[in-house]
């Protein structure tokens, strides 16, 4: 309900802002990625279309297993921009097609993986895959400054600080096993260790479900 009220919202506003005569667009580069954006509307309220990606791969460790993950960042925004004093400040409400999601690797220390705090080698492991998801739709609140479509100049400066509201993430692993134990009990302990991994892995990166948002960039207004 929730969801649908913010979006019902956002097309209001949006609306609103299309009946006003400017237009800008805008480069930008942050915590998000680059990005691209489209806006209109006037020197009160603007309605923004943005679409931002970036990649990053990095390590995650501890005592429980050691992954290697490649993150993958992909948002598309629909963004209301509202200038309360008619400056260049303004707030931001959002609602973002959260395309956020990273790719796991097991990472292999010595020749031996480790599951659950649980050491195997690499022939009992036969293949290994995991995936971390986050929510496909995705709150956004923030503050920034500048106006892509203000009158008073051509080039502006523009930036934003806030948070994407994205949930907790959703990791998936699966793995075979080697032919050494293929069929054993040694088998179902590796594959239990592994979905036992998963969680833990959940639990390590729970702070992801508030991803901080910070850009700046460049407008040009028509």
């Amino acid at each position: 309900m929730k969801t649908k009220l913010l979006v019902l919202a956002l097309c209001g506003s949006f609306a609103a802002a299309a009946h006003a005569d400017g237009t800008g667009i805008y480069v930008n580069g942050g915590t998000t990625g680059f990005g691209l954006g489209l806006a209109t509307g006037s020197n009160n309220l603007t309605g923004r279309l943005s679409y931002d990606t970036w990649s990053r791969t990095f390590t995650q460790s501890n005592s429980k297993g050691n992954y290697n993950v490649d993150l993958k960042l992909q948002n598309i925004s629909a963004l209301v921009d509202w200038y309360p004093f008619g400056g260049a400040f303004r707030t931001t409400l959002g609602l973002v097609a959260n395309g956020n999601k990273a790719t796991l690797t097991a990472a292999s220390v010595n020749g031996t993986y480790t599951f659950n705090g649980v050491t195997y080698t690499a022939s009992d492991v036969g293949s290994y895959s995991g995936e971390m998801k986050f929510n496909s739709t995705a709150p956004y609140l923030g503050i920034g400054w500048g106006n892509p479509v203000a009158k008073a100049k051509t080039w502006g400066f523009v930036s934003d600080i806030g948070v994407l509201f994205q949930g907790s993430p959703k990791v998936t692993s699966t793995a075979t096993c080697g032919a050494a134990i293929a069929g054993t009990q040694a088998c179902t302990d590796l594959q239990n260790d592994v979905a036992a991994g998963a969680t833990q892995l959940e639990s390590d990166l729970k702070n992801y479900k508030y991803y901080p948002v910070i850009s700046i960039g460049l407008s040009y207004h028509f």
